[in-house]
Order: structure tokens, then C-alpha cells, then sequence
């Protein structure tokens, strides 16, 4: 049994992540969906991106350097969704030529506006809230489990968008043996981390206002999605996941302040 988590667990952290680690993909080995895991692998992007918090630096180098570090860490898996899908979902005229839009490499003029305004306001809320924390051992451990709750909460969007709405795809697509509809109890193991992290950095009360949020974020961009390409691909998991992350860094600001 720990070894069919263990090889789910690290099938989804060779997916989402640069880190270097030995899996073995033969078919019959079995494991849990890589997919559910991924906001365990947000936890260990979120630790190991967190190194600047230990030095005297100031706020916003801190945050420059942490969100650099996670992009660096994840490959800019996430970042490369959103551009390529706010190219072809904004660009397009219809569901085919924004489907093939989102496949072509080239960088648009959608893709630069998006990336540009998330990294922005992301790094200016990070540099804020890490500003209004005492400089302390613990105004560095809530920094630090902050930092963890929006990875990790973040991540669990696009596996409810997955779990309710239609594969789509123009032509053969790197992202779907990675696919899958999750049953209740691996989504249970996905939402762990969400839980036991999202209730230390915001509090109970704070982290279901923040649930609520979410919930009405699934619901725009299902609606959204549903009316430019009838269900989601690749791209636009890893788009929800960073309009989420603003979200909930957001959240967090709002939580402290």
C-alpha cells in the first residue's frame, strides 16, 4: 500500500517539478493518479522556494527571489499554461483555432499581457504581506506556512475543473496521460495538505471565506471554458492554477491585514 502512493507521489513530482529523481513508468506498476498529488508537490515547491525568508533582505528581494525560485523549481510548467492559454482562448474565433493556437510555441501579445500583470501583482502582494510581518521566528514561520497554504490550495483548482468538466485537444497532447477523473477518497488525499496548511495560515473562519472565493473562481472559469472550447486541456489547468494562486495570495494579504 505505501509503495502505490509512494509511485504516485513521485510520478507527480517528475511531472510538475525540474527535480531530478529515478521513477520507474512501466505500465504495470501500480500508483495512485500522479495527478492527486499535486498539491503535495505544491508543499515542497513552496518549502524550497521559501530559502530567502532566512535572510536579512529586504521584502521585496525576498519575494522577487521566492517567486523566481518556484519558477525555476516547477519549470514554469504553470506560467507556460496560462500564456499559451490566454493566447488561444482570447485570441481565437473559435473552438478548433483556439484549441490550435494554444498548441503553437510562439509568444502573442495575450500571452506577454497575462504573465507580465501575474507575476506583477503576485510579487507586489507577496513583498507587501512579507513587509507587514514582524521580523521575528514566528512572523518567519507564518511566512513560511503562508507561503505553503496558497501553493498547495492554489494547485487543488484544476483537479475540480478536471473532475467536472470534458477533456479537449487538438491533435496528440503531451497532457493527457496525466488526464484522469479522481474518486472521492483521492480527492480526500488531495485536499489534505490544503486543509492542515490553509488552517494554520488563515484560520478556520478566514480559510472558509477563502473556500468561498475558490469555489466562485471553479465556477467563472468553468462557465468561461465551458463557451470558448466546451471543457478544458492542458493549458488551461495550468492557467486556473495561477489565477489562483493571485487569489489566494490575495486571500492571504487579507487574512493578516
Amino acid at each position: 500500500m505505501n509503495s502505490y502512493y509512494l509511485q504516485g507521489f513521485k510520478r507527480s513530482l517528475v511531472t510538475y517539478t525540474r527535480i531530478p529523481l529515478k521513477v520507474d513508468w512501466s505500465d504495470h506498476i501500480k500508483h495512485t493518479p500522479a495527478v492527486c498529488f499535486l498539491p503535495w508537490v505544491g508543499l515542497i515547491v513552496a518549502l524550497l522556494s521559501s530559502w530567502p525568508l532566512w535572510f536579512a533582505w529586504s521584502a521585496p528581494l525576498q519575494a522577487l527571489f521566492m517567486l523566481l525560485t518556484a519558477v525555476l523549481i516547477t519549470g514554469g510548467f504553470h506560467e507556460d499554461g496560462l500564456m499559451d492559454a490566454c493566447d488561444g482562448l482570447v485570441g481565437g474565433w473559435d473552438k478548433e483555432q483556439r484549441l490550435t493556437i494554444m498548441k503553437d510555441s510562439r509568444l502573442g501579445s495575450y500571452a506577454a499581457l497575462s504573465i507580465w500583470f501575474s507575476l506583477a501583482i503576485k510579487w507586489l502582494v507577496l513583498s507587501e504581506l512579507l513587509a507587514a510581518l514582524d521580523d521575528s521566528v514566528f512572523g518567519l514561520l507564518y511566512a513560511l506556512i503562508g507561503w505553503c497554504a496558497v501553493h498547495s490550495i492554489a494547485r487543488f483548482v484544476p483537479l475540480v475543473l478536471m473532475n467536472t468538466l470534458d477533456y479537449v485537444s487538438a491533435g496528440q497532447s503531451k497532457a493527457s496521460s496525466m488526464i484522469t477523473k479522481l474518486a472521492s477518497q483521492e480527492l480526500g488525499l488531495a485536499a489534505l495538505p490544503c486543509v492542515l496548511v490553509g488552517v494554520l495560515a488563515f484560520g478556520m473562519f478566514d480559510l472558509i471565506g477563502a473556500i468561498l472565493l475558490l469555489a466562485v473562481l471553479v465556477f467563472l472559469l468553468r462557465l468561461y471554458l465551458l463557451k470558448k472550447i466546451e471543457g478544458f486541456n492542458g493549458d488551461t489547468l495550468g492557467a486556473s492554477e495561477q489565477v489562483a494562486e493571485v487569489l489566494m495570495l490575495l486571500c492571504w494579504l487579507g487574512s493578516y491585514t
